[in-house]
């Protein structure tokens, strides 16, 4: 746990010493025994610690093949739905100080909300972040009952997934079959 978690800080820039982590890691792994017991930085345990990190991190990052970027649905969501209101103001930018209408802030919560829990479920490796993102919007506009703003979901899928119609369709039924409370 103290290992990923220290990896995970490295990867999205907000890195954190190992001393934190392994003195976190520890007082919570002995929580149970006794109050607050933080590690001496010089302590032969600590060292072990530290020594155990490293040589995992070294293991893992081989196994991840030093590859350890991951791209995220919500971006493609937060650009999609930007664009989408673009293009309904025909051309002219979505003014930031406007009130935003309910059914859009209801669309992108839940479209949010989706992609949260297939990066949980793990799905987000199997098909590229752009179409996950338009996928979670496509199941948040049918949750809330909001027509498809094309006429068809493959001419929506090519305008803004760059994706087909039947790719969405294959990434939705994934959603539903990992996330399904929200379509309860």
């Amino acid at each position: 746990m103290m290992l990923c978690l220290y990896l995970a800080t490295k990867v999205t820039e907000e890195p954190r010493k190992q001393r934190d982590i392994i003195n976190v890691g520890y007082s919570l792994e002995n929580l149970a025994t006794s109050f607050a017991c933080f590690l001496q930085v010089n302590s032969p345990l600590f060292n072990s610690l530290r020594y155990t990190m490293t040589q995992g991190e070294l293991i893992l990052m081989r196994v991840l093949g030093f590859n350890v970027n991951v791209e995220l649905p919500h971006t493609w969501i937060a650009t999609i739905l930007y664009g989408m209101a673009w293009w309904q103001n025909n051309g002219h930018p979505p003014d930031d100080t406007e009130a935003v209408d309910t059914r859009v802030k209801q669309i992108a919560s839940t479209s949010w909300r989706l992609a949260n829990e297939i990066v949980v479920a793990g799905i987000v490796d199997r098909f590229p972040a752009r179409s996950i993102g338009a996928a979670c919007i496509v199941a948040a506009l049918r949750v809330h009952k909001e027509p498809l703003p094309a006429k068809t979901l493959n001419e929506w899928a090519k305008l803004w997934a760059k994706t087909s119609g039947s790719q969405l369709t294959l990434i939705q039924q994934a959603i539903e079959q990992n996330v399904s409370s929200t379509f309860n």
